[in-house]
């Protein structure tokens, strides 16, 4: 494999004559199925590689473009905005503070969060002040971070640039809020790579006392946006080689030049083929450096033999191959698989020619779900990430935390509608009309609503129908209104 270094064969596999029990050499053998390293380190390596592919960048582009659009008027992605109509002097505190700092670095955050899965940004804090400085930069790449848990919940981190303790083997613990992650959601487990464990005590599960447990390296790093599509992108490469090779070879042209030495000896016989063979070969030479200062590349090669029959007599004939046009079709494939795998339709990857008309008006939208759903995926961890440096400024400035649900800010988001948006507002547009057919029915069949509860019927609308929860129900239809409404009817029928 030309991409990334072969793996050795195992000394036990090998034999004194160099080659493996099957009797194939090392040259020969070629894997059929490559997949990505599961060492994170290795991992991030080939991930790197990856990114700098133009296709695979484009789809990383379109995934943040989708999730972290910025509004035209402020050039914002993000806002962080009060619960309550109040002004809160905590979410003013953080709008003032975070929210300009945020938006300018958010772009670089999220790029790295969906190359390698996970991005840490340090936070530097003061009681009284809250956060003083953001550091991202080479020092915070993931590939320095470790995550260590203790009973599944995150115990701190470590760095490679922390400095020494002077002491062998002794994990020095950074505080959990002395980074943050921004790291896109993990949706598959490795159960077949146990967790390193740092401590004497193995893992028991039957003990109640997790307090006790010894510290063990975290598996959750995220999740790339692009590893699926390691195997697909090997596979483009290998046949985007192969096409070009046969370019190459179809505009070489090789000529085959036959001298006659009639009846002259073999010692002037050979004089005479080199004194021809060395000024083709001077001309050649003078040709291909000429070409190669204008940036080309010789594609004639001449091959001298010498033949039979009178003497000065020279035949040329030229062989020239053919490309192979059906290779194209493999890199096609190739590219549509790989669209697959990183959830973008190659269409919006810049091949116009693969848009279709057969697949119904809107169709293409329905398509671009798929990158709606890693786009959103990337949202979430970016939320996830802003939300966690405004409990640690609060923290820090205030000395308050809130309960999950209880926080009085919230994270607003100024992206366009995705694919996802517009299917929601669709099936809430079909939702609303079978509410209001269900509506006119009890409105015709019980028109005072002698026999209906009305309260109990607009509550199994909203929220079975639209699909909206009760507390919501609770502020739009007040309890104690519909009970008004009678008593003010009879005071202005007194009146």
């Amino acid at each position: 494999m030309a991409y990334f270094p072969a793996v050795q064969p195992d000394a036990d596999t090998t034999t004194s004559g160099g080659a493996n029990s099957l009797g194939v050499y090392a040259s020969e053998e070629s894997k059929l199925v490559r997949r990505l390293p599961q060492e994170r380190m290795a991992r991030y390596a080939a991930l790197e590689i990856m990114a700098e592919d133009p296709t695979i960048d484009s789809a990383v582009k379109l995934h943040m473009a989708h999730a972290l659009s910025a509004r035209s008027d402020t050039n914002q992605v993000v806002s962080i905005e009060s619960i309550t109509d109040d002004k809160d002097p905590i979410v003013n505190e953080l709008r003032d503070t975070l929210q300009k700092r945020i938006n300018r670095e958010l772009n670089e955050w999220a790029y790295s969060a969906a190359i390698y899965g996970a991005s840490y940004v340090r936070v530097y804090g003061t009681k009284g002040k809250g956060i003083t400085n953001i550091r991202s930069d080479y020092y915070t790449h993931p590939r320095f971070i470790k995550k260590f848990e203790k009973a599944g919940q995150l115990a701190g981190y470590t760095t490679t640039y922390q400095g020494t303790s002077g002491t062998q083997n002794i994990i020095r613990l950074m505080p959990p809020w002395t980074f943050v992650g921004f790291e896109i959601p993990h949706w598959k487990s490795v159960s077949n790579l146990e967790p390193t464990n740092v401590g004497i005590r193995p893992v028991d599960l039957s003990l109640d006392d997790y307090e006790a447990e010894a510290l063990v390296e975290s598996q959750e790093y995220g999740a790339s946006l692009i590893e699926t599509g390691y195997q697909p992108w090997l596979d483009l490469l290998d046949a985007i080689c192969s096409l070009n090779a046969s370019r190459r070879n179809a505009a070489r042209l090789e000529r085959l030049i036959g001298v006659s030495t009639g009846r002259l000896d073999p010692e002037k016989a050979a004089k005479y083929i080199n004194l021809i063979s060395s000024q083709i070969l001077q001309t050649d030479k003078a040709v291909s450096t000429r070409s190669l200062r204008n940036g080309f590349v010789q594609t004639v090669i001449n091959r001298i033999f010498p033949m039979f029959g009178e003497k000065g007599r020279m035949d040329v004939n030229t062989v020239q191959g053919t490309p192979d046009i059906n290779g194209l079709e493999d890199v096609l494939f190739h590219v549509k698989r790989l669209g697959g795998a990183l959830g973008v339709d190659p269409s919006m990857l810049g091949f116009g020619d693969f848009l279709s008309g057969g697949i119904g008006d809107g169709g293409f939208f329905r398509v671009s779900i798929m990158a709606a759903m890693k786009a959103n995926l990337l949202r979430l961890a970016i939320q996830n990430g802003i939300q966690r440096l405004c409990e640690i400024h609060v923290a820090y400035k205030y000395n308050k935390i809130f309960l999950d649900g209880q926080q009085p800010w919230r994270i607003v988001f100024n992206s366009v509608s995705t694919a996802l948006e517009r299917e929601e507002q669709e099936n809430l547009e079909s939702r609303a009309n079978i509410a209001s057919s269900l509506s006119g029915i009890v409105a015709t069949l019980d028109q005072e609503f002698s026999a209906t509860d009305k309260r109990a019927f607009l509550n199994f609308l909203w929220t079975h129908i639209l699909k909206k929860d009760e507390e919501s129900f609770k502020l739009v239809f007040p309890e104690g209104k519909q009970a008004e409404q009678p008593q003010e009817k009879e005071e202005d029928d007194g009146y």
